[in-house]
């Protein structure tokens, strides 16, 4: 992949001010990886990942097109991510590099380096933000083009064995992966060589790919070098590449390609017509691999091989499926997606914070077409990834989000702003909705994140249009798998929004059950609307809904009569189960539920089996105290407080009781 001269580019576009670090611990040379121990010099806990790889699935009914396989993966290769995330902590900048369609994705490389910036890291927020969506996320080991100052001396260095024949490096690798808890490497080798260090290094492959897949980690090569020490991009999976992927070593055709060399590849971009995609699945066919261990590259940065996805995104999805169909033949690897924050044809949002909207417009046309919807195919334009890769999803149980990009200009905490500083930390990300944006008509509503106003963290969703009578608009946000609680316990789903309208508009939250994806159920959540504050639900899933599977999660917007420049923010959703009349110590069984009688009454239901009484207090936006009370309790407990003379808005009740144990409630007074 050549790409020196971009990344000096890259380089050249991050402030100064971004605590980005482009040394050790993020990038070793060749010497440095081995002499790398955790606890040398090189070495630091600050880039090891704290979240496991959660488990993913699919669920054919619940995508948008049902015929639509899984068979596609897609490698996510931002071209420089060492000048974008090599970070630890919160920075001070909110136009750092960002993504948001993890859903759509499968493995994501720490793609960069130079000459001698061979060994590229993972940064633990970015690895955790991809470990939260189930994606892997692949280290890099760089080897430069001789023309850019790659050297077989280099390569030498790198292969070089101990005095019992064991690759030095080798081990160094595995235990890094290991300490820094990443999924793999992508090996990227464009220096020309000679045929002993070309084979050499198919050994090293082999050998670093049967002890990683050993922890379940995985090695990518990529379509650069051949045997015969050249570097000549094949542009599709051929008996030239392909020993890099799988070999014949013994040289018997009967016994086939027995040896396993890498666990995928990834093709070169320099190709133009499905016949060369074709032949990359009759070469994995011949060798005995999956073809979609074959990630056939798209260099979609403007001007280059396949371009700008906008214009040329549909020509080669569409080479890489079946005539007519939907039906994938390789998978796909992205190459230089960072166009969409870097590239001035899409943005400028690199250089100036404010040009937010065009940033995220450009990712989300990438994924969801130029409709900006994942569930409606486009009639012109790009039509979007997801018109061809079905999205995927690690909510199985009960989780909660703020919608948080995991950057912001401000920080709000309950809706009150708590900070007016700009900021960017990608651990600080939340499960984002699955589809972006998934309204069921176009033209009417839009969405975009807002970071002028959250209920926590730096942004909401804004939902904004003309809303018209009588015709209610649906957006689809969350592909689930929730079992709700059946005996004992009731699951509460918690959501707040706001928003500026009045009269008969309506919001209603939506939920798909497995046993019935036909029909959309709808809870209000909007019963003691206010306008302009933070209103807050608790909608307890009883009767009916007890003991079933959620397997969306949407949002209804409606009104009896036209509403011109509608708005609405979405601030927060949470599903929790709550049981009754069990004690664990792993298991939260105190709860308050809110309901509003047709009066100026607050009702609390109240279960907390651990205390016979407890405290509560009662705090508006501002933190000001409004009241304090001790409630006696006798198991469930129901306790009206009256708001007679309140000023309207968003208030914040906290109970406790003498264990320190403590539960806080929104509550809206009208």
């Amino acid at each position: 992949m050549k790409k020196i001269t971009l990344l000096a580019l890259l380089l050249a576009s991050i402030p100064s001010f971004a605590q980005i670090v482009n040394t050790a611990p993020y990038i070793l040379t060749v010497d440095e990886l081995k002499s790398w121990t955790q606890t040398g010099p090189t070495a630091s806990a600050d880039l090891i990942a704290t979240v496991p790889l959660a488990e993913r699935f699919t669920n054919t009914q619940t995508q948008f097109n049902p015929e639509l396989n899984n068979n596609l993966q897609i490698a996510y290769l931002p071209d420089g991510m060492n000048n974008f995330g090599n970070y630890f902590g919160e920075q001070n900048q909110f136009n750092l590099y960002n993504f948001t369609h993890w859903a759509y994705i499968d493995k994501f490389v720490w793609f960069g380096g130079t000459s001698s910036q061979t060994i590229q890291i993972p940064s633990s927020p970015w690895a955790n933000a991809a470990h939260r969506n189930g994606v892997k996320i692949y280290g890099d080991v760089f080897f430069s083009p001789t023309a850019f100052g790659g050297s077989t001396t280099t390569l030498q260095n790198f292969l070089e064995k101990d005095t019992e024949g064991h690759f030095i490096a080798l081990p160094k690798m595995i235990a890094i992966m290991q300490y820094y808890k990443f999924d793999g490497w992508f090996i990227n080798q464009e220096t020309a060589t000679t045929p002993a260090v070309a084979v050499l290094m198919q050994e090293f492959v082999k050998e670093l790919t049967a002890q990683a897949e050993a922890f379940g980690k995985e090695i990518m090569w990529y379509d650069a070098m051949l045997l015969n020490g050249n570097v000549g991009w094949q542009n599709r999976l051929n008996a030239n590449n392909s020993p890099f992927l799988q070999a014949n070593l013994d040289g018997n055709a009967e016994n086939g390609f027995e040896q396993r060399v890498s666990s995928s590849i990834f093709i070169n971009f320099f190709w133009s017509n499905v016949a060369q995609v074709v032949a990359s699945r009759t070469q994995a066919a011949t060798i005995g691999r999956s073809s979609f261990d074959v990630f056939t590259g798209a260099d979609i940065w403007p001007g280059r091989n396949q371009g700008n996805f906008m214009t040329n995104g549909n020509t080669f999805m569409t080479k890489l499926h079946e005539a007519g169909a939907s039906i994938p033949i390789t998978s796909l690897g992205l190459f230089a997606t960072n166009c969409v924050y870097n590239s001035s044809v899409f943005t400028n949002f690199n250089n100036d914070p404010t040009d937010v909207n065009s940033f995220y417009d450009a990712e989300n046309h990438l994924f969801a077409g130029a409709d900006s919807n994942p569930g409606i195919v486009d009639a012109t334009g790009f039509k979007g990834l997801s018109a061809w890769v079905p999205e995927t999803s690690v909510i199985t149980s009960g989780f909660s989000t703020s919608f948080n990009t995991g950057h912001g200009t401000k920080k709000f905490n309950h809706g009150l702003q708590t900070a007016a500083e700009p900021w960017h930390d990608m651990n600080q990300q939340d499960l984002l909705p699955s589809w972006q944006w998934a309204f069921s008509q176009n033209g009417i509503l839009s969405a975009k994140w807002d970071f002028d106003d959250a209920f926590y963290g730096g942004n909401s969703v804004k939902i904004s249009g003309n809303l018209p009578a009588n015709t209610p608009i649906d957006l689809m946000l969350y592909k689930t798998k929730i079992q709700t609680v059946q005996n004992g316990g009731v699951s509460v789903i918690n959501f707040a929004f706001k928003s500026t309208a009045q009269g008969g508009s309506k919001i209603k939250l939506l939920l798909v059950f497995a046993d019935d994806l036909t029909q959309k159920y709808e809870f209000p959540v909007d019963v003691s609307f206010v306008p302009n504050v933070w209103n807050a639900a608790d909608i307890p899933l009883t009767n009916a809904f007890a003991g079933r599977e959620i397997a969306m999660i949407g949002v209804r917007f409606s009104s009896e009569t036209a509403v011109a420049n509608y708005d609405a923010n979405i601030g927060y959703l949470a599903v929790n189960d709550v049981l009754l009349g069990t004690i664990s110590q792993n298991t939260k069984t105190n709860f308050v539920t809110v309901s509003y009688p047709e009066n100026n009454d607050v009702n609390f239901t109240i279960n907390w089996p651990s205390a016979s009484r407890i405290n509560y207090t009662v705090s508006d936006l501002q933190g000001k105290l409004v009241k304090k009370e001790n409630i006696e309790l006798n198991k469930i407990t129901n306790y009206s407080l009256n708001t007679s003379g309140w000023a309207a808005g968003t208030y914040f009740a906290t109970f406790s009781d003498s264990n320190n144990l403590t539960e806080t409630k929104k509550i809206i007074v009208k």
